[in-house]
């Protein structure tokens, strides 16, 4: 078996797009209009599990997030620093939220547009 993909919920599909796409090389592979809402899969071109982004048509604000739900975690590419990834997601529209010297091991935090915790992770050989 083999992870397919995390949804999480959006008021603005738009901006989440283009953050995904900025920051981590995520490109939109599939969307799905339904009567009540729109689904829009994301996934890196290397990659099989996807990040399901739902819109709940008319729900056009961030969601509050649970205590339930950590972070999903991205591997910076081969050739790329932890610093340069987490400086990338930054400059993509990323809260600057726990800088890789503020964490003790190989990793940083930045939050989505919808506040959502990404957890970028050095790449180790």
């Amino acid at each position: 078996m083999k992870l397919a993909h995390t949804m999480l919920r959006t008021g603005c599909p738009e901006e989440m797009i283009e953050f995904y796409e900025k920051a981590f090389g995520f490109e939109l592979r599939e969307k799905k209009e339904m009567k009540t809402f729109t689904l829009y899969f994301l996934r890196a071109e290397d990659q099989t599990a996807e990040i399901e982004l739902t819109y709940n048509h008319g729900k056009d604000e961030k969601y509050e997030k649970g205590e339930g739900f950590g972070h999903i975690a991205i591997h910076t590419d081969e050739d790329q620093s932890l610093e340069e990834a987490y400086e990338k997601a930054v400059e993509a529209g990323g809260e600057d939220y726990r800088p890789p010297e503020e964490c003790p091991g190989n990793y940083g935090f930045v939050k989505d547009p919808e506040g959502y915790e990404v957890e970028i992770l050095a790449r180790s050989s």
